[in-house]
């Protein structure tokens, strides 16, 4: 039973890329900018630390990307992921990149090595957080960035034109919002 709910998601995944929704409208997400970030904590796949999203609460801004390693938006994408997170791992930011099945953890993490993938990776083989926790039901890679406070202020669905800083940007406004203390608290209006 699990597996045919795995392969029916990524089903609605396939469906809605090639349906060709409008992906600067529709993140595919029922987690909408403004919103608290959904809870969740996974084992990386290459140092089996256990990791949560809320151990950076307060203290860095965080990019979650959901990604896949047969998608080759995803693949293409790599070097200007891995320049984004040298660029600001010391300054307050994190990257969570999480992989959306198929494939199986060996998988992936042999994909990990040949790409030398420095960030906390997890494998969400059942969906508990692309799915569950975040309504996840478009395409991707999707990348969805959470402030210091914990709410998501940015996402993003599929790849950058080349030369785009779009997202290094945001993670620059927000890393410096953070610095000033400044920023949405748990009770300000949406």
């Amino acid at each position: 039973m699990r597996t045919r709910t795995i392969w029916v998601a990524m089903l609605v995944l396939v469906l809605h890329a090639a349906a060709g929704a409008s992906l600067a409208a529709d993140t595919g997400m029922r987690i909408q900018i403004g919103d608290e970030a959904p809870e969740f904590q996974h084992e990386d796949l290459m140092t089996g630390k256990t990791v949560s999203l809320s151990e950076f609460r307060g203290r860095k801004v965080v990019m979650i990307e959901f990604w896949g390693t047969w998608c080759d938006i995803c693949i293409h994408e790599i070097p200007d992921l891995l320049k984004l997170y040298a660029d600001w791992k010391d300054k307050g930011f994190e990257f969570l990149s999480i992989a959306v099945p198929p494939g199986d953890a060996d998988e992936v993490r042999t994909f990990l090595r040949e790409k030398k993938i420095p960030y906390p990776t997890f494998l969400d083989e059942d969906l508990t957080v692309a799915a569950a926790l975040y309504g996840l039901t478009g395409p991707i890679p999707i990348k969805v960035v959470i402030d210091h406070k914990g709410f998501v202020r940015y996402a993003h669905v599929g790849g950058y034109l080349p030369g785009d800083r779009q997202l290094s940007r945001v993670i620059e406004d927000l890393v410096k919002e953070m610095k000033k203390g400044n920023g949405r608290t748990a009770n300000a209006p949406r």
